[in-house]
């Protein structure tokens, strides 16, 4: 099924809601990776503990 776009305008407005979801994407996905960073962070002073206990 072929999809045409009826005109430009609708086509720059639909671009730009991609464009937006597209960055938000990013700012969750960098935001996981930092917690995800941080917990690894957090289990590796425990593991340095435990050695030095």
């Amino acid at each position: 099924m072929k999809r045409s776009v009826s005109s430009p305008k609708s086509y720059k407005t639909g671009f730009q809601k991609a464009q937006q979801e597209y960055e938000r994407f990013l700012e969750v996905k960098n935001r996981l990776n930092q917690i995800k960073a941080y917990q690894q962070l957090k289990q590796g002073e425990l593991f340095l503990e435990l050695i030095e206990a």
